[in-house]
């Protein structure tokens, strides 16, 4: 096995290893009212520190930007050869799906780039848009994108380093869902079907109403 190889496959047991133990806090913590999902709902949705990142658009994406809004957030980078797009395409149809059903208008979704070097805000938006003109790109410095990584529970690295233009970035495909008071509410994990994260949204949305009416 060549080196290259073998980095790729630590990075991809480093990704795989941080996913799993997600999980396993996930099952042990779980309660009996939880909705079943594509993933998992955290029992009690968790705060995330403040941070600033910047969309697409030049605006802040911070706390703020995802109060008062269901936000879809994946990770993920322009360059990827085939997760990030297919993923992509499934969260556009997870995006129609819920207008459908009328429990779209207060939900915005993101891709937030794992590789601030070579995405953009202008590279992000050329290609978020491609998937769904409601798609928003999100990039910013190094240091903030790991801490925020971090907490949301997703592992990136760079198995072959940085240099030139071709480089692959190994990440866990995770789509996060925050909540209107900007908790972390629930994880949606590969591998993504539309119909699944969509069904899934309308318990995690049915529950948040139900509990929201008698607060």
């Amino acid at each position: 096995m060549r080196r290259s190889q073998k980095i790729a496959l630590l990075a991809f047991c480093i990704v795989a290893f941080g996913a799993g133990m997600i999980f396993l806090n996930f099952w042990l913590s779980r309660s009996e009212d939880t909705p079943e999902i594509a993933g998992f709902v955290y029992p009690q949705p968790r705060p995330v520190s403040p941070f600033k990142l910047v969309n697409h658009n030049g605006s802040s994406f911070d706390l703020d930007a995802l109060k008062g809004k269901w936000s879809f957030v994946y990770f993920g980078y322009t360059y990827c050869p085939d997760v990030c797009p297919t993923t992509l395409v499934e969260l556009s149809r997870v995006q129609q799906l819920l207008k459908q059903a009328g429990v779209d208008a207060d939900n915005q979704y993101f891709l937030v780039s794992v590789d601030p070097n070579r995405d953009t805000p202008k590279r992000l938006e050329d290609y978020v848009v491609f998937f769904n003109k409601k798609f928003v790109g999100v990039t910013g410095t190094e240091e903030v994108l790991k801490k925020f990584t971090h907490e949301v529970g997703v592992v990136y690295d760079f198995p072959d380093g940085k240099s030139g233009d071709n480089y692959t970035v190994s990440h866990s495909s995770t789509i996060a869902l925050f909540d209107p008071d900007t908790h972390l509410h629930a994880i949606f994990t590969s591998p993504h079907r539309a119909e699944e994260i969509a069904d899934g949204f309308r318990k995690i949305h049915e529950r948040w109403r139900k509990s929201a009416s008698s607060r």
